[in-house]
């Protein structure tokens, strides 16, 4: 089985050659002795025929003249026979020559061709990209239909290529774009904290984690006057580009409309009938927005749809403050937005955020939830506001354990002092 495993490896070439040589020379050794066979077969007819006419000879006193047929009849018979076998090693020369010949052409159109593809797909690479028909592939059966399928799926590869890269030149330039958006959205948002070093009434921490390269979520806050303070916590429906030109625009119209001396109810109806016009993509923006008056712990809020604040009073636990939304702004025009009021006392903190927060899922598909965001909170609540965002962002990452973040994640913490900073 092994000298049968050696003979058939190799080239197709010398395959061919093996394979035609071997059954050539079965073929002369079966020839060779059928002929051997046969000439004894004849020559013991010849003796025998002969010895049944011996004693004839012999009776009519010819056995020299038998002696001398006999002998003449078996070496023409071996003349013959010898001739025969000359005849029969020429043909033999003859076969193996014509087979050899045969099995040159025809290793030649097999391999010759097969070569040529092989150096040919061994050489494609970035300066030769494509396979290409070629006359030496033309051989009209099997090589050719694989010659054609090799250039047919060049071709398509070459496609291919060529599309990949142009997708990805295309995703580079808008990875650069969404980066340099995303940079210029965080430019928005205050980021420098403590963001007003000189005040020692409050101090407070915001941070927001988008989703994507960009987001929908904003939070804010400003100082409207000496002795007044705007805080915004909103979340743009939606993702990605449009959700962050959304979110820039209302939080401009916000801002600006409030530093005009306009209350919350008074802000966001400005601002929804402004979102209304032209807006034919349906957006829809959720926001908490409230003033406080810094010198007294007032405070007023209106809530467009968003999430319920939590509050926590000076020595108590944080609790959700639960009351009637009024509708999303950019939803309908000429919506009216309810104001409520509120009171801070030294030592007080709130603590507002988007649905990210109660809404992100672990790969089990289960809500964060609002409960184990005031659980986690009440474990320590006298931290400071950048503690508490801190402790929060670490317990949903890992409540969601590596799961795909979702949604925006955005929260803001203030804690109120006091006058005179008492609270502190």
């Amino acid at each position: 089985m092994e000298k049968l495993k050696s003979i058939l490896t190799g080239g197709i070439r010398s395959k061919i050659f093996r394979m035609l040589l071997i059954t050539i020379v079965l073929i002369i050794a079966a020839y060779t002795a059928v002929f051997f066979y046969q000439s004894n077969k004849v020559e013991q007819l010849v003796n025998e025929t002969y010895e049944a006419q011996k004693q004839m000879y012999i009776d009519n006193g010819m056995e020299d003249e038998y002696e001398a047929v006999r002998s003449e009849a078996l070496a023409s018979f071996h003349q013959e026979m010898f001739h025969a076998r000359n005849i029969l090693i020429l043909l033999v020369v003859l076969i193996v020559a014509a087979g050899m010949a045969s099995a040159f052409s025809i290793a030649g159109r097999i391999t010759d061709p097969l070569n040529t593809i092989t150096r040919r797909v061994a050489s494609l690479g970035v300066l030769n990209r494509q396979f290409r028909m070629e006359d030496v592939y033309r051989t009209g059966d099997e090589i050719e239909v694989l010659a054609e399928s090799f250039a047919k799926q060049s071709a398509r590869m070459t496609l291919y290529i060529d599309q990949v890269k142009r997708v990805t030149a295309e995703k580079e330039r808008i990875g650069a774009e969404l980066d340099m958006a995303s940079k210029i959205q965080g430019s928005q948002l205050p980021t420098l904290f403590p963001p007003f070093p000189d005040r020692k009434e409050f101090s407070l921490y915001a941070s927001m984690t988008p989703a994507k390269e960009v987001g929908g979520d904003f939070y804010d806050f400003f100082m409207i006057d000496d002795d007044h303070m705007g805080f915004v916590m909103a979340d743009v429906s939606g993702k990605g580009v449009p959700a962050a030109l959304l979110m820039m625009v209302t939080r401009v119209l916000i801002k600006s409309t409030m530093q005009n001396g306009k209350g919350p109810g008074e802000t966001l109806f400005s601002v929804n009938n402004q979102l209304c016009e032209g807006n034919d993509a349906d957006f829809f923006v959720t926001v908490w927005l409230a003033v406080l008056e810094i010198s007294t712990g007032k405070g007023v809020a209106a809530n467009a749809g968003h999430e319920h604040p939590a509050l926590r009073r000076a020595g108590g636990d944080y609790e959700l403050v639960v009351y009637k939304h009024s509708m999303p702004v950019g939803a309908m025009k000429d919506l009216p937005f309810r104001e409520h009021a509120f009171q801070l006392h030294p030592g007080d903190s709130f603590f507002v955020y988007t649905d990210g927060v109660a809404e992100a899922t672990d790969s089990s598909k289960q809500l964060y939830g609002t409960e184990r965001m005031l659980s986690v909170m009440n474990q320590n609540p006298d931290a400071l506001p950048e503690q508490v965002l801190a402790c929060v962002a670490q317990d949903i990452d890992q409540f969601v354990d590596g799961a795909e973040q979702f949604d925006d994640i955005t929260m803001l913490c203030f804690r109120y002092l006091g006058p005179e900073g008492l609270g502190s």
